[in-house]
């Protein structure tokens, strides 16, 4: 397969077109004290001031509407090796954050990519546990000490790991909404729309996995689908229940990239997906099918174990911008 990839557009030649513009500016300054000196006519310098006004205004007029252009948002999918964790970041302030990584990560990476990007105890909104394998909630007590979470979401499915039970002790010294969404739930925090569209209410529950919470998420016109770890059974049970309305700019793949049906992918149409995996994993994530299955569509398929950690920038007007950590 022949993988897209593409780094965020910067524009470097600005910071030379200041250079030069100033540069300029200083050549006619120097140019206007000497043909004043030597009593030549003004006519050529005014003309040559006018242009280079003109210029002037042009050239910042453009620079102004570049940086007018509005970020709605950044959208980080950490890498957490064979572990998920993801955090919104909406222009009003409002974070929410999906999973928090690997319960044996010895380096808590989870912490130290929050204090980068929300600041030392910063305030999450919304947290997001969408099932309780150690991989999802690894570390989850102590992004509940270390920083100001205001609601907690769980899939309501209890689990017999130390991980789990860490969590829930930190849940109940902490001060936060909890709630246990299920499909047909929806809800605004902040500038984000949330709609749950699994698990489903009273149903027999089966594996961690496909007990996940599945959300779709939007911002202005930009709509992130996030599948947790449920399988393509899950997929199928959504697709005849909601047959339209499912389409996302961005999906996050079901279980680290294994999960994905040609049905699904047809009806979400993203233009991005995204599977959280470590290089080389033992699992072999992402599934090799899953990988084929996006040679035919138009989907860019990043994962964090080919390029660490990946950032959107969601602008209006469904823009996005992408850059990722490394190429491995």
């Amino acid at each position: 397969m022949t993988r897209k990839y593409k780094r965020k557009k910067t524009n470097s030649n600005k910071p030379r077109s200041i250079l030069l513009m100033t540069l300029l500016v200083s050549v006619a300054f120097l140019m206007g004290l000497w043909f004043g000196k030597n009593d030549f006519s003004y006519q050529w310098i005014e003309t040559y001031a006018n242009e280079m006004s003109s210029q002037m205004r042009s050239f910042f007029s453009n620079f102004n509407e570049d940086k007018k252009r509005e970020k709605l948002a950044d959208y980080h999918f950490f890498d957490m090796g064979q572990g998920s964790s993801v955090l919104l970041e909406a222009f009003d302030g409002t974070t929410i954050l999906i999973d928090t990584g690997r319960y044996d990560d010895s380096d808590p990476r989870i912490i130290n990519y929050l204090n980068d990007e929300i600041g030392i105890g910063g305030e999450i909104d919304l947290l997001i546990f969408t099932h309780n394998d150690s991989d999802h909630i690894g570390n989850g007590d102590l992004v509940l000490d270390y920083f100001q979470v205001n609601e907690v979401w769980m899939n309501g499915m209890d689990h017999t790991s130390q991980t789990y039970s860490d969590v829930l002790d930190a849940l109940l010294e902490s001060d936060v909404i909890y709630a246990e969404p299920k499909n047909g739930y929806t809800t605004e925090i902040g500038a984000f729309s949330i709609e749950v569209l699994h698990p489903l209410e009273n149903e027999k529950q089966g594996s961690q996995n496909d007990e996940s919470i599945v959300t779709r998420i939007t911002l202005g016109d930009t709509v992130m689908m996030h599948m947790g770890d449920v399988n393509m059974a899950v997929e199928e049970r959504i697709l005849n229940e909601v047959s339209t309305g499912l389409q996302s700019d961005i999906i996050v793949l079901g279980h680290h990239g294994s999960s994905t049906s040609e049905d699904w992918l047809q009806a979400i149409n993203p233009s991005v997906a995204i599977y959280q995996a470590g290089a080389g994993n033992h699992s072999g994530h992402p599934d090799r099918e899953i990988v084929q299955l996006f040679e035919g569509h138009p989907a860019e398929l990043l994962g964090t174990d080919n390029y660490g950690t990946i950032h959107i920038v969601v602008n209006e007007n469904n823009q996005i911008d992408i850059s990722t950590e490394e190429e491995r």
